[in-house]
């Protein structure tokens, strides 16, 4: 785990605040441990320090080992399809971005082809009726 690497260890309360998330799964006892955090802890701090050990995962990840780097991109992947505190706490320079393949990009270029088809339409109509 990144943090015990860096020395900067998680209490049970700040691990599981991990897992928190309001529409997806997360741990039977969350309510407790949410109130918990909100009575004790300082969220801006613990949300620096979680996003400073994810991007220091990330970078040596990125540096070191690919497969952990591809398993943290397809990770992010999955709880972006829910309502995850996670994707909060991680900077989102480092969350990566959705999929260059989704239906909006297909939109995209479908209207900028139609765009450019149009122009050419009227072009070639120009140019013949001379």
């Amino acid at each position: 785990m990144q943090s015990q690497m860096e020395g900067a260890s998680l209490s049970d309360i700040e691990r599981k605040m991990l897992y928190f998330s309001e529409t997806g799964w997360t741990l039977p006892d969350m309510n407790e441990v949410s109130n918990a955090f909100d009575r004790d802890y300082d969220e801006a701090s613990y949300e620096q320090k979680i996003g400073t050990l994810a991007h220091n995962f990330l970078a040596n990840s990125h540096r070191d080992n690919r497969d952990e780097f591809e398993a943290w991109k397809e990770a992010i992947r999955t709880i972006r399809q829910e309502d995850h505190y996670l994707l909060v706490l991680i900077d989102p320079r480092l969350s990566i971005q959705p999929d260059t393949q989704s239906p909006y990009r297909f939109l995209k270029l479908l209207a900028l082809g139609f765009l450019m088809a149009c122009v050419l339409l009227v072009i070639g109509y120009f140019y013949l009726k001379r």
